[in-house]
């Protein structure tokens, strides 16, 4: 399974690119820490540290991933439970618990 990024993250681990998806959980945007959010949606463009813009609520989940195919540092990544046309991108990532996925950066 591959994850897409739109940009590097901060928050991304060394040896992120391969990384074992641990846990998929659900959250309401709403109930999540300011902190939280800033760790989890912060990159920098042209050395100024930049937020990835979320809404203010509504239905996401965090995957909890380990870097280095599950042997490096925990990471997380914030995404909307629905993908396009309401696909259930929930149970997508939940079938692929315990896997390594490869994460890359695409513009």
């Amino acid at each position: 399974m591959i994850i897409k990024f739109s940009h590097f993250y901060t928050k991304m681990v060394r040896d992120y690119q391969q990384s074992k998806l641990l846990d998929v959980l659900p959250v309401k945007l709403e109930d999540l820490s300011p902190d939280f959010l800033l760790y989890d949606t912060a990159y920098e463009e042209a050395g100024e540290i930049k937020y990835y813009p979320l809404p203010k609520n509504g239905n996401y989940m965090v995957l909890l991933l380990q870097a280095g195919a599950g042997k490096g540092k925990l990471w997380t990544t914030i995404r909307s439970q629905r993908g396009k046309f309401g696909i259930d991108k929930m149970q997508y990532y939940r079938d692929h618990i315990g896997e390594v996925c490869e994460c890359r950066v695409v513009a």
